[in-house]
C-alpha cells in the first residue's frame, strides 16, 4: 500500500504540533492517519512515517473506548466539532478527546485531563467524607469517588478481625441502598500472613500496586486510625494498568483522607461513648446518692452496668455465705426476664465463679464457652440465656468483705474489652460504697434510740474533751512562740493532765550516766520528787531503750523495781517520748498513769502528738539558735573584716610593729566585754609586756606584768609560744602563771599568737573580768585579727625592708651620677691637653718620625678620639639622670629630621636608606627622642652588611594608650640570647677594631624610653637584620 505524504502544513504549525505533549492527527474517510504528531506516534509506538496511511480502528482497536465509535460517527454525521473524556489505558488516566470535522477528514486532539480528574474527585471525596456518620459511609464515599477516576472495576473495603490475624470484608451497605461498587471475588477472611496483596499492605504499612499476578490488577491502600494499622482498601482493574506515580501518589492521598475520616470517626465515637457513659455514671451516682432501699439501688446499678459495658443482660447476686457457705442469690436480673433464671440453681464457687465470689478480681473472658475453667461442672444448663462474652466483677466492701458479685453477659465473643472492665470494677466499688451505706442507714435507724441515751453522756464527756482541748491549744501555741525547752514541757505536762484523770509527769535531761528530772507536774508526791531529781540511771530499760531506739516507749504494768526507778510503785503504767535534735535525744518526755496498767491506742495517741508538737518546737528552737549563731558569726566576720581594713591602712600609715600591735589590741577590746590586752615579748628566760591596752584591774598584778613574768612558769603564753596555736580558757586557771593572789578577779582568758614569717614573734593576751565562753563565733573574730595582725607586721617588715633598699639605691644612683658628672668635665681637660698636643706633635715632627712612630702617635690620637666619645655618652647618660624635663606633645618626624640631619654624613658614606611611615604625635622630650633615634639609625648604618646597602625603614601602630614604634634594619643582626645583654652599660657584641663604639648607645636609649615612661625591646636574627621596639605614651584624648 502507497502510504500517503503527510499534510502539508506551515513549518511553525509542524514544529509545534511535533513538540505538543497533546496526541494530534488527522483521519481521512478511509479512517486512515493522513496526519499525526510525535506524542501520537509515541501513543502507537511508531514513527511517523510508519503509522501513515494505517487505519485506526482496524489496526489500534485497543487504543480506543465506546465513546470513540459513537462520537466520531456522530461528528462525520453532521459535520458539527463534538468533544467527551474518556479513561485511556493506554495512557494511564483520563484524556479529554476533541474531534473536529473537515470535509472527508476528521481532527483529532487528545488532553491528557487526570490531573483535573482526581483533584475534583478529591474534592469531592472530601466534602463527602465531612457528613459522613459511620464507617460504612466513609469507605463507601472513598470507594464510589475513587473508581470512576480510575477506572477500577471493583472495590473493597477489608478490617482486621479482632485477634488481629485477619482481613473480613466490610458491609458497605448503607439506608440509601448498596454501594455501586462491586467487590470482587476475594476469600474470606484474607490471612494477615498470606500473599494477598491487602495483607501484605497492613502488614507493611505501605500501598501494594499489583499490575498482575494470581489475585488480578489491584491496588491495596492500608489504612490506620490513631497510628494502629486498621484495614486497607482495595480497588480491582480489568484492563493492565501501569500504575504511574501520579495515579499512585492520588490512591494514596485517597487513602490517607480515608483514614483520617476514620480517625476523625473513632474519635467522635469516643467523645460521644464518654459522655454517654458520664451521663449513666451521673445518673448512678445520683441513684447511689439518694437511694437507701436495697432492691431499687442494685438494680439501678445493674441496669447501668450493662448499659456502660456494652452488656447485652447483667445481673447481681448477693452473698448468702452467713448462711450457707457456698451459695449466693440472684438479688436483680436487667436485659433479660428474672423468670428466665427461676429455675437455674444459684453459682456455686466454680473455677468460673469461685475468683469473682473469693475476692480474688475481676474474671474477662472473650468467649467463656471456650476458657479452660468453663464446663468442669457441666457448663451451662439448657435453656441459660447464651453467653459468650463474659464479665464478673466482685463488690467488696471497705473491710474487705464480699457482698456480691455484678455478671454480665453478651452471646457475641470479644464484647468487653479494658474499658468495660474498668468501668464495672468503679461500679462495683461505689455498689460496694452504697450498700455499706445503705447497711449502715438501717444501723443508724436502730442505734438511734441508744444514741438518744447517751447524749447526756457525750455531753458531759465533751466538756471534759473540752478542757483537754483548751490545754492542748495553749500548748500548740506556746510549741509555735516559744524556744525555751523547761517553759514547752511545763505546757506539755498540763496537757497531759487534762486528758489523764489519774496522771503525773516530768521532763528529763541526761547528765553523765543519769536522766535528771528538770520540771514535773505539781501532783507528785515529795519523795518521788526526791528521787526522779537524784537521777536516773542512764542503763534503766525503759529509759535506755528510748533513747538507744529514739521512739516512744509504753510500758504495760509498770514496776519500779525492775525499772530501776525509787519511789514510783504507785503508778500501772508509764511512757517515754525521747526528744531528739539534730538526730540525737536531748530529754526525755515521761507520763505516768495511776488508774491502768496498759495503754490504749487513744492514750498513746495524746502522748505521742503532745511529744510530737514538743519535739517539732525544740527542732524550730534549735534552728534559730543555729540562725542567731550564722548571723553572729556573720556579724563577727564583719567586725574582723572591717578590722583587717584598719590594720590594712595602718600598714601604710605606721610602720612601727608595736604600734600596729597596740591597734589590733585596741580593735579586740572594742569588740568585748570590760578587761585588758597585754602583748608579750621573749628575751631569754623572762617575757615583758611590750604594749598594754587597758588597765589589769590590780596594782600589785599591774607591777608583776610590767616587771616581766619568768618564760617556764608563765604557762598562759608559754604554750602558745611553743605550739603556735591558740590558748582559750573559759575559765582562766589562776594557778597557771604563778600571779595567785593578784588575779582572783580575771575570769576569763585568751592568748593569741603572733606569727611573722612562720615563727612567733609574740603573744596577745586578752583578760576579760566577767565570766564569757568562747564560742565559735568569738574564736573566728580573734583569729581573724591575729591573722591580720601578722600579715600587716610581715607587710610593714617588707615596707620597711624595701624602703631601706630604696633610699640605698637612690643614694647609690645620686653617687654615681656625681661621679660620672664629675668625672666626665674633670677628664676633659686633660684629654684636650693630649688632643692639642698629638695634633701638635703630629704636625711638627710628623715628617720627621719613622713609620713605627707614626703608628704610635696614631694610636694616641684614636685612643683620644675614642676617650672623647665615651666622656660625651657618659655626659649624656648622667644628664638623663640628672634634668628631668616635663613631657610635651610632639610629632615624632621632627626628632627623625633631626636625627638624620646629624647622621648625614654616616649615612651618605655608607649608601644607606632610610624610609618611615606616617609618624604620630607623642608626649615626649625633643633633644632625648633626637638622641634615641640618632643611637638607633647609627646603630643600623654602623652594623651592615659587607654584601648589602643598609636599609631602615620606621613604622608606628598604636595600642591603647601607648604608641609602638619599631626601628627594622637588614643588617649583620645577633643571636636571640644577647637581645636583653646589648642594652647593658658597656656592652659590646663584637670586637673594637670590627666595629667601633663606646658600648652606651643602647643604655642611653633605654634610659630615655624609660625617661618617657616605655618600654623597650630587640628581635634579631644573625645575617637577617634587627627591629628594636620602643613605646611612648600617646596625647591624652
Amino acid at each position: 500500500m502507497t502510504r500517503p505524504d503527510p499534510l502539508p502544513l506551515p513549518p511553525a504549525l509542524a514544529s509545534l504540533l511535533l513538540a505538543s505533549e497533546d496526541v494530534t492527527f488527522v483521519l481521512n474517510a478511509d479512517g486512515e492517519f493522513e496526519y499525526l504528531n510525535g506524542a501520537a506516534a509515541a501513543l502507537l509506538h511508531l514513527e511517523v512515517h510508519e503509522a501513515l496511511g494505517r487505519p485506526l480502528e482496524r489496526e489500534f482497536p485497543h487504543l480506543l473506548s465506546g465513546h470513540w465509535y459513537t462520537e466520531s460517527r456522530h461528528v462525520r454525521a453532521t459535520g458539527r466539532p463534538g468533544a467527551y473524556d474518556a479513561f485511556s489505558p493506554a495512557v494511564g488516566g483520563w484524556v479529554r478527546v476533541s474531534l473536529t470535522p473537515h470535509g472527508d477528514s476528521l481532527a483529532a486532539h487528545l488532553r491528557d485531563v487526570s490531573s483535573i480528574k482526581r483533584k475534583e474527585t478529591l474534592q469531592q471525596i472530601t466534602a463527602d467524607l465531612v457528613t459522613a456518620d459511620s464507617v460504612p459511609a466513609v469507605l463507601s464515599a472513598t470507594l464510589t469517588g475513587a473508581a470512576p477516576v480510575t477506572a477500577a472495576t471493583g472495590g473493597a473495603a477489608l478490617q482486621l478481625t479482632p485477634g488481629g490475624d485477619a482481613l473480613t470484608h466490610v458491609d458497605l451497605n448503607r439506608p440509601d441502598g448498596p454501594v455501586r461498587v462491586p467487590a470482587g471475588d476475594l476469600p474470606e477472611p484474607i490471612p494477615l500472613g498470606g500473599d494477598h496483596p491487602a495483607a501484605e499492605a497492613v502488614r507493611s504499612g505501605q500501598a501494594v500496586f499489583a499490575p498482575g499476578g494470581p489475585h488480578g490488577r489491584v491496588a491495596a491502600l492500608p489504612l490506620s486510625v490513631d497510628g494502629r494499622p486498621w484495614g486497607a482498601l482495595l480497588l480491582t482493574f480489568g484492563a493492565a494498568r501501569p500504575f504511574l506515580p501520579a495515579e499512585r501518589q492520588f490512591l494514596l492521598t485517597l487513602s490517607q483522607q480515608c483514614a483520617q475520616a476514620l480517625t476523625q470517626l473513632e474519635a467522635r465515637r469516643h467523645l460521644q461513648e464518654q459522655a454517654e457513659n458520664l451521663a449513666t455514671l451521673n445518673r448512678v451516682g445520683q441513684t447511689l446518692a439518694a437511694e437507701l432501699d436495697l432492691r431499687k439501688l442494685v438494680q439501678g446499678v445493674t441496669d447501668a452496668g450493662v448499659t456502660l459495658t456494652g452488656a447485652q443482660f447483667g445481673a447481681f447476686f448477693y452473698n448468702l455465705t452467713d448462711r450457707d457457705p457456698d451459695g449466693y442469690r440472684l438479688h436483680v436480673l436487667s436485659g433479660a426476664p428474672r423468670e428466665a433464671f427461676a429455675n437455674f440453681p444459684m453459682p456455686r464457687m466454680t473455677g468460673v465463679f469461685g475468683p469473682t465470689f473469693a475476692g480474688r478480681g475481676v474474671v474477662r473472658a472473650g468467649d467463656i464457652t471456650r476458657d479452660g475453667r468453663y464446663g468442669q461442672l457441666g457448663g451451662m444448663p439448657p435453656g441459660h440465656l447464651p453467653v459468650r462474652s463474659y464479665l464478673a466483677v466482685p463488690v467488696t466492701s471497705r473491710s474487705g468483705d464480699v457482698l456480691g458479685a455484678l455478671l454480665f453477659g453478651h452471646p457475641d465473643p470479644d464484647v468487653f474489652t479494658d474499658r468495660s472492665e474498668q468501668l464495672a470494677a468503679g461500679l462495683a466499688a461505689q455498689t460496694a460504697s452504697a450498700l455499706d451505706n445503705a447497711r449502715l442507714y438501717q444501723q443508724l435507724q436502730d442505734s438511734h434510740a441508744l444514741l438518744e441515751t447517751r447524749v447526756e453522756a457525750r455531753t458531759r464527756e465533751l466538756a471534759e474533751q473540752t478542757v483537754a482541748l483548751e490545754a492542748f491549744a495553749r500548748f500548740t501555741e506556746a510549741a509555735g512562740t516559744s524556744t525555751d525547752v523547761r517553759t514547752l514541757a511545763r505546757q506539755a505536762l498540763t496537757v497531759f493532765r487534762s486528758f489523764f484523770a489519774q496522771c503525773s509527769a516530768a521532763y528529763y535531761e541526761r547528765s553523765g550516766d543519769h536522766w535528771y528530772a528538770q520540771v514535773w507536774t505539781e501532783d507528785i508526791a515529795p519523795h518521788v520528787v526526791q528521787s526522779i531529781t537524784a537521777g536516773v540511771p542512764a542503763d534503766a530499760p525503759a529509759f535506755l531503750e528510748a533513747a538507744r531506739t529514739h521512739a516512744p516507749v509504753f510500758v504495760d504494768g509498770w514496776e519500779a523495781g525492775e525499772q530501776r526507778v525509787a519511789a514510783t510503785d504507785d503508778y500501772g503504767t508509764v511512757a517515754l517520748y525521747p526528744m531528739l535534735v539534730a538526730g540525737e535525744v536531748v530529754g526525755l518526755l515521761a507520763v505516768g498513769l495511776l488508774d491502768t496498767r496498759e495503754w490504749t491506742e487513744q492514750d498513746r495517741a495524746v502522748v505521742r502528738a503532745a511529744g510530737r508538737s514538743m519535739n517539732l518546737s525544740l527542732e524550730r528552737a534549735e534552728v534559730a539558735s543555729q540562725l542567731q549563731t550564722q548571723r553572729d558569726a556573720l556579724h563577727a566576720r564583719t567586725q574582723a573584716l572591717e578590722a583587717f581594713a584598719e590594720l590594712t591602712r595602718d600598714l601604710t600609715l605606721e610602720a612601727d610593729p608595736h604600734a600596729l600591735i597596740r591597734r589590733a589590741q585596741e580593735i579586740i577590746l572594742s569588740l568585748l566585754p570590760d578587761g585588758y590586752a597585754l602583748y608579750w615579748e621573749r628575751e631569754g628566760d623572762r617575757l615583758l609586756v611590750r604594749t598594754q591596752v587597758g588597765q589589769v584591774g590590780n596594782d600589785a598584778l599591774q607591777r608583776q606584768l610590767d616587771a616581766g613574768l619568768p618564760y617556764p612558769t608563765t604557762l598562759t603564753v608559754r604554750r602558745p609560744f611553743e605550739s603556735g596555736q591558740p590558748l582559750y580558757q573559759d575559765e582562766y586557771d589562776r594557778g597557771h602563771d604563778g600571779l595567785q593572789g593578784s588575779v582572783e578577779h580575771i575570769s576569763t582568758t585568751a592568748s593569741l599568737p603572733v606569727q611573722v614569717d612562720g615563727t612567733v614573734q609574740g603573744v596577745i593576751v586578752v583578760g576579760l573580768f566577767g565570766q564569757r565562753r568562747w564560742n565559735d563565733t568569738d574564736r573566728a573574730l580573734l583569729d581573724t585579727v591575729t591573722r591580720s595582725l601578722s600579715l600587716a607586721l610581715e607587710g610593714a617588715q617588707k615596707a620597711r625592708t624595701l624602703q631601706e633598699r630604696t633610699q640605698e639605691l637612690e643614694r647609690s644612683n645620686a653617687e654615681l651620677e656625681r661621679f660620672a658628672f664629675a668625672a666626665s668635665h674633670d677628664l676633659q681637660e686633660p684629654l684636650r691637653t693630649i688632643t692639642s698636643f698629638t695634633e701638635l706633635i703630629d704636625r711638627r715632627y710628623g715628617p720627621q718620625l719613622d713609620p713605627q712612630g707614626q703608628r704610635y702617635l696614631g694610636i694616641v690620637t684614636q685612643g683620644a678620639r675614642r676617650m672623647k666619645g665615651l666622656i660625651d655618652d657618659l655626659l649624656v647618660f648622667s644628664r638623663l639622670n640628672a634634668v628631668r624635663e616635663p613631657l610635651q606633645p610632639l610629632n615624632l618626624s621632627g626628632p627623625l629630621q633631626d636625627a638624620l640631619a646629624q647622621l648625614q654624613a654616616a649615612v651618605d658614606g655608607a649608601g644607606a636608606q632610610v624610609t618611615w611611615d606616617a609618624l604620630p604625635d607623642v608626649m615626649g622630650i625633643g633633644g632625648e627622642l633626637t638622641q634615641l633615634l640618632q643611637n638607633l639609625i647609627g646603630n643600623a648604618v654602623k652594623f651592615r652588611r659587607p654584601d648589602a646597602a643598609p636599609r631602615v625603614h620606621l613604622s608606628a601602630t598604636r595600642r591603647g594608650e601607648w604608641w609602638e614604634v619599631r626601628v627594622q634594619d637588614n643588617g649583620i643582626g645577633f643571636e636571640a640570647q644577647y637581645a636583653e645583654r646589648v642594652f647593658q652599660l658597656f656592652q659590646r657584641l663584637h670586637l673594637r677594631d670590627q666595629y667601633d663604639g663606646t658600648g652606651m648607645g643602647l643604655a642611653i636609649v633605654r634610659k630615655i624610653t624609660e625617661h618617657h615612661g616605655g618600654r623597650i625591646w630587640a628581635e634579631s636574627t644573625p645575617g637577617q637584620g634587627s627591629a628594636f621596639t620602643f613605646t611612648l605614651p600617646a596625647l591624652p584624648a
